[in-house]
């Protein structure tokens, strides 16, 4: 019963946390000037294989593919990855430098559609990066986030409702300056 009543708590607070951050969203992408967009055309089969794949290393190739190719965003350091069903948080490998910013590429499949949330958390303070209403068919998303929002993060949490799987990178980059 104890177990029970546990899971039962997590569900609701999951649920309540995911509803309170829904009007986060355009915030994240208004602060972000990238926002959140699928693959570009030009790499739109690497997209495809990476979905089919739905691996971490599958993921990765492609947004490190995207960032070199991009000529707008610097790839400085991989914060941390995992594969993702339910609940879940990636622990960061490294601090971000404050002037640099959070780069979340994710790819999600789902029976059917149910919201999901990737949260910043330092010291137990939530920053809600999205709020997605469902998955993509066949995408794969970026959001990035300056990290003078919210510095020093040491982790993103996953909040998913229905048992969505997740495959999820995050990195640090820095704009691409030109001299």
């Amino acid at each position: 019963m104890n177990q029970v009543m546990r899971r039962s708590a997590c569900c609701l607070l999951s649920t309540l946390l995911l509803w309170s951050c829904v009007g986060c969203t355009k915030a994240a992408h208004e602060s972000s000037g990238d926002g959140s967009v699928q693959s570009s055309s030009e790499n739109d089969d690497a997209a495809k294989q990476a979905y089919k794949a739905f691996t971490v290393d599958a993921l990765d190739r492609v947004a490190v593919d995207d960032l070199n190719s991009s000529g707008k965003l610097v790839l400085v350091n991989k914060l941390g990855a995992k594969s993702v069903r339910g609940d879940d948080a990636i622990p960061f490998a490294k601090k971000i430098d404050e002037n640099n910013m959070y780069y979340v590429v994710s790819m999600c499949k789902q029976k059917t559609q149910a919201p999901y949330s990737f949260v910043l958390y330092k010291d137990g303070q939530p920053y809600t990066l999205t709020t997605r209403e469902g998955c993509t068919p066949n995408g794969i998303e970026t959001i990035s986030l300056p990290a003078k929002n919210f510095p020093d993060a040491t982790s993103l949490s996953i909040i998913n409702i229905g048992n969505t799987d997740l495959v999820v990178s995050v990195y640090e980059v820095k704009e691409h300056h030109h001299e």
